[in-house]
């Protein structure tokens, strides 16, 4: 399945708030959800009470992930096949080799890893990468963006909810959250729910349910890899 194209579908998004398969996945993985979306890395980030040497460590992580993020949406231009769809991917490739890259870049000059702390903090924060690439090998293009639809629903639930708590962060903890609740995150959190929604009848709701479950595990896995007392 993952060497050949998709064959989508449908072309039109069911109307309504939480219409469509996405929603019905995004529902019955709510609790799933919750509780990824309080895992204390996380909470600490939430709370205003994440130490700049653990916001370090996670940005390096992060920055590995986002590379990742980069050739998976390579892969997903590839495999879509309607072109409107297959332009968004492209955007999705250069905002990730591009803008994104580069605030990673800016951000860890100040508050650089150790070559020998970064070796096993990448080696513990592979699991991310190892959940959406086995999601990649058993479905391909479907695996690939429902496991990133689960991201995404994870970083928008998560830092909506903290955008409403009127707590004191650090600049850069805050402007993280921020970048995560902006129209264009949200857009392309739609996006992937819209790819979802669209996926053939063939990729049963099982399937869509345990991507999803298995890339939140691997979340968790990956945001504590980045504490101290996981490391130790």
């Amino acid at each position: 399945m993952a060497d050949r194209p998709l064959t989508v579908a449908g072309t039109t998004r069911p109307e309504g708030a939480g219409a469509g398969r996405a929603g019905a996945l995004v529902d019955r993985c709510s609790a799933e959800l919750d509780a990824s979306a309080s895992v204390p890395l996380l909470a600490r980030m939430a709370d205003g009470t994440l130490d700049d040497p653990t916001f370090g460590r996670y940005l390096a992580i992060e920055q590995a992930f986002v590379r990742t993020a980069a050739r998976l949406a390579g892969y997903c231009l590839w495999q879509q096949p309607e072109w409107s769809r297959a332009e968004r991917h492209a955007e999705a490739v250069a905002d990730l080799v591009g803008p994104q890259s580069r605030y990673f870049e800016r951000l860890l000059s100040t508050r650089p890893v150790d070559d020998a702390t970064s070796s096993d903090l990448l080696r513990r924060a592979s699991v991310l990468e190892g959940a959406v690439t086995a999601a990649l090998a058993e479905g391909g293009y479907a695996g690939v963006v429902t496991s990133l639809a689960a991201a995404e629903t994870l970083y928008l639930r998560w830092c909506t909810r903290a955008a409403e708590r009127p707590v004191p962060r650090p600049d850069d903890v805050q402007r993280w959250i921020e970048l995560h609740v902006t129209d264009g995150f949200r857009a392309q959190v739609d996006f992937l729910h819209q790819l979802v929604d669209e996926l053939p009848a063939d990729v049963t709701d099982a399937r869509l349910d345990a991507w999803f479950v298995g890339m939140l595990r691997a979340e968790d896995a990956f945001h504590a890899s980045a504490l101290v007392e996981v490391a130790a």
